[in-house]
């Protein structure tokens, strides 16, 4: 089988490696695509990280192998998506319900492995409850978005939206346009901030309510007019940097919510006045990766078509071409591009 390992920064080659074997827990997945994330483009520009590295997390491939421990009902020839993220089960926050911040969720490489996730390959093993089926029929490529989703559905579960509220989404990247179709799909008017022109112009054609710029706009002022001058119910920061996360909380309505998706790098210290909390009761809160149950509404999603995913794909290539792909992904002009393996 074929890897795609990255030495160095803006540096891939193919390596030959064994097709691995599984245990009775696991399961063996041959890769049919899977998605370039920003946070594999972080090694590949050598902004993060250390090599040689393996990334690939957005995976979505067809079963090869069961192992006999593995208890849920999966077989040969499925379609399914993986969460290629460990849960030890046992920790404070895994018996709490809180998976995602499991305490030993291996973040360091294996001795003797190389550091990453691994999907950039032709065969990837995955725990038993990392695998999640999907209808035969979902396209490989969209079935990437899996991961992605689940993390912004763990987001909207943080806001508490109901129907008829506003939310403001800051940014129009790929994050902020799925928190855009989730907040859609919950009967939320959605206004965008987003500078760049031809994002701006995707987040109307996936269905914003308005779209502002926040260089040239008095974001406030326009989130004001559209809600009785009372503020938006929720404010997903996902983009922006410090000056737009501070901008999000002046424009949150009494007791409104603001999630903290995206990162700050470097990160920065954000200056918050008290009394907004003290006299509009607002909350701050923020989200990190996916739950099991996150992960699960997402397989579902993509399995009964509820959102147009597949406009979120820009382009596919091979995977021989993986170098292509990130020089193309990293274009502010683009949501995902997958790799076809």
């Amino acid at each position: 089988m074929k890897k795609a390992v990255m030495t160095g920064p803006g540096k891939i080659e193919l390596q030959d490696f064994p097709v691995p074997e599984i245990s009775d827990e696991e399961v063996l997945v041959k890769i049919e695509a899977v998605g370039i994330c920003t946070w594999e483009q972080g090694y590949y520009k050598g902004v993060q990280g250390a090599y040689p590295f393996i990334g690939g997390h957005e995976i979505c491939g067809i079963i090869e192998i069961v192992g006999s421990g593995v208890d849920q009902k999966l077989k040969s020839g499925d379609k399914v998506v993986v969460a290629s993220l460990s849960r030890c089960g046992e920790c404070y926050f895994c018996r709490r319900g809180f998976d995602n911040l499991c305490e030993n969720a291996g973040s360091g490489s294996i001795p003797g492995e190389m550091w990453g996730p691994g999907g950039f390959a032709e065969y990837f093993v995955a725990r038993g409850y990392e695998v999640y089926r999907i209808d035969k029929g979902v396209d490989p490529a969209v079935g990437t978005l899996a991961e992605p989703l689940a993390c912004v559905i763990r987001s909207m579960d943080r806001s508490d939206l109901h129907f008829g509220d506003t939310a403001v989404v800051l940014g129009g990247g790929v994050m902020g346009i799925i928190h855009l179709l989730l907040a859609k799909l919950r009967g939320v008017y959605v206004i965008v901030s987003e500078p760049d022109q031809w994002r701006k112009e995707k987040a109307i054609e996936f269905g914003a309510d308005m779209v502002v710029d926040p260089y040239k706009e008095d974001v406030k002022e326009r989130v004001l007019s559209v809600t009785d001058d009372r503020g938006a119910e929720a404010v997903f920061f996902t983009a922006g940097g410090t000056e737009a996360l501070e901008q999000g909380l002046t424009l949150l309505v009494k007791n409104g919510t603001l999630v903290v998706y995206g990162a700050i790098k470097p990160s920065t210290p954000v200056a918050i006045d008290p009394m907004l909390f003290h006299y509009h009761e607002i909350n701050l809160t923020g989200v990190t990766k996916h739950t099991k149950e996150s992960f699960r509404e997402a397989a579902a999603i993509l399995s009964r078509n509820f959102l147009p995913l597949g406009k979120l794909i820009t382009e596919k290539f091979p995977f021989d071409r993986i170098e292509d792909g990130f020089k193309r992904g990293i274009s502010l002009h683009t949501y995902r591009v997958v790799l076809e393996v």
